[in-house]
């Protein structure tokens, strides 16, 4: 398995956002998982943004052999630094019910038990708020059946 980047063009209006692959891209698209992109909605306009990738080590050569500075080999690291710049952790409910009976006791000025606390506290494991997954390439490729995971990953 291997992991790169590649940079993109981007047409960015208020209403929409064109992507310009490499010329290139279609020959591999279909073999090529994207498990990030860069993205900065308040620019308007062309730019270049990146984009993490993952593919087989076949892929890969027929992708490096086009030698082109667009393409950036990257190592689960950097793919991993990348990733969680671009889709870093957030809140989220894993149990709105939890949620919705602390919040309202808290809404009648009511005091929490620490248990209820518990509840609303992204850090603690208890249902009701939590984080999402932290970005991981590797997870993101076991998770799509684990076929690209080789063991240079593991170095």
């Amino acid at each position: 398995m291997k992991t790169f980047e590649v940079q993109i063009k981007k047409d960015r209006t208020a209403k929409q956002c064109s992507f310009v692959w490499p010329e290139w891209w279609g020959e591999v698209n279909q073999v090529v998982d994207v498990v990030a992109y860069e993205d900065h909605p308040e620019s308007l306009g062309q730019h270049g943004e990146g984009c993490v990738c993952v593919c087989d080590d076949t892929t890969w050569e027929t992708i490096a052999a086009k030698k082109d500075k667009a393409i950036t080999l990257l190592t689960e690291t950097a793919a991993n630094d990348k990733g969680r710049a671009w889709r870093p952790q957030v809140a989220r409910i894993t149990d709105q019910e939890a949620v919705l009976l602390v919040v309202s006791k808290a809404a009648m000025g009511e005091a929490l038990t620490d248990e209820e606390k518990k509840v609303i506290d992204v850090e603690d494991t208890m249902p009701g708020v939590g984080k999402s997954r932290l970005f991981d390439v590797r997870r993101i490729c076991q998770d799509k059946g684990g076929d690209l995971i080789e063991a240079h990953l593991s170095a």
